[in-house]
């Protein structure tokens, strides 16, 4: 009988703490209502193949036993490999942890609203969105719990290092608070934000598979370098991280009691703080400053940043006070990829045997 699976999960944006929460400070994420479908149904024949919209269809043979992998039919399995780490990763995990998949045969289809590579979480999304989807096809307990543990073990395979927070937000929705490592889910308002993409790579848009896993492991080659930063200017960095943890305290409260004009200017602040610790590139700098000067109540960059030599691809966050209309005018004419974004959004959703 044919099996059908559909998880969706959220984008998200950090609005506080983003870098600074690896090394055990707050940080503050939303849920966004932009979303990642992951759809697990069966297949004739064994194997996972798996289709990311309409970047060309590949592939991927595993056998659960060796651990053999090989790709059919794809000319560049390496490329195409690397375009879907997140992938691939998530069921190596789950073959090695529950055991599941052997003698099964998987199509896996992703489908995304959330742009690559631009600090919205689309990592996070592809890993919980695959572990919920398949745990679910398999007949695995799907205690949220555990799948955003496992999400998270999975971006550190992939990454080296991550946070919790981005698979907390794919998971739960709403907002969460990161510090130490745990995760607390908090209820606050829904904010009304802009978000501004540079360079970014909607999974919707056909493009080069080379070009794609260049730019998919961004986060990871940025994390890695304010890591070889923070150990040169160890009493500088720490004094840096210390003034985001307060801050963070400050906005979840300026949350709480609708101070909107101090929520701006604390996300100013922060900014300053993420071009300290030299992860603002150039295009990403100017956007944030066009977005002040245009009467924005504040603006910071979201999620990891970005890296000159790399096109500067990232995004930007921006509390729009009455200047919205005006602020995404200008930002579409500067190149960028506008959004209009709700905070607060539904978590993990699972739907089984769906049309």
């Amino acid at each position: 009988m044919m099996k059908k699976i559909r998880a969706s999960v959220p984008a998200k944006v950090i609005l506080f703490g983003e870098h600074f929460v690896v090394y055990g400070k707050r940080a503050l994420a939303a849920a966004i209502n932009r979303r990642l479908v992951v759809e697990a149904s069966s297949r004739e024949r064994g194997g996972y193949h798996v289709k990311i919209a309409s970047i060309p269809t590949f592939g991927l043979e595993m056998d659960l036993v060796t651990g053999e992998e090989k790709a059919r039919p794809y000319k560049d399995y390496d490329a195409a490999a690397n375009a879907i780490a997140y992938v691939r990763e998530s069921i190596r995990y789950l073959e090695e942890k529950y055991g599941i998949g052997e003698g099964e045969g998987v199509e896996i289809e992703i489908k995304s609203e959330i742009p690559l590579s631009a600090g919205l979480g689309s990592s996070a999304a592809t890993c919980v969105a695959t572990i919920a989807a398949l745990k679910a096809y398999f007949g695995v307990n799907g205690d949220l719990d555990v799948i955003r543990e496992d999400a998270n073990r999975v971006e550190r395979r992939v990454q080296g290092a991550a946070s919790p927070i981005d698979t907390a937000i794919s998971t739960y929705g709403g907002y969460v608070l990161v510090k130490e490592g745990e995760v607390k889910r908090l209820h606050l308002a829904e904010l009304n934000l802009i978000v501004g993409c540079i360079g970014s790579i909607p999974l919707s848009m056909g493009m080069a598979t080379k070009k794609f896993s260049e730019m998919g492991l961004k986060t990871k080659k940025i994390v890695e370098q304010v890591k070889e930063r923070k150990e040169v200017f160890k009493s500088i960095y720490d004094a840096i991280f210390d003034v985001s943890d307060a801050i963070t305290a400050q906005a979840v409260t300026a949350i709480e009691e609708s101070e909107f004009v101090k929520l701006g200017a604390l996300m100013n602040i922060n900014h300053g703080l993420l071009d300290a610790i030299g992860v603002v590139p150039r295009r990403l700098s100017e956007l944030v400053k066009l977005s002040q000067e245009l009467g924005a109540l504040g603006a910071k960059v979201t999620g990891a940043g970005g890296l000159d030599e790399m096109g500067g691809v990232g995004s930007v966050v921006v509390l729009p006070g009455e200047s919205g209309e005006r602020l995404k005018g200008a930002m579409e004419i500067a190149g960028a990829l506008v959004m209009d974004v709700e905070t607060g959004g539904e978590g993990l959703k699972i739907e089984v045997g769906f049309d």
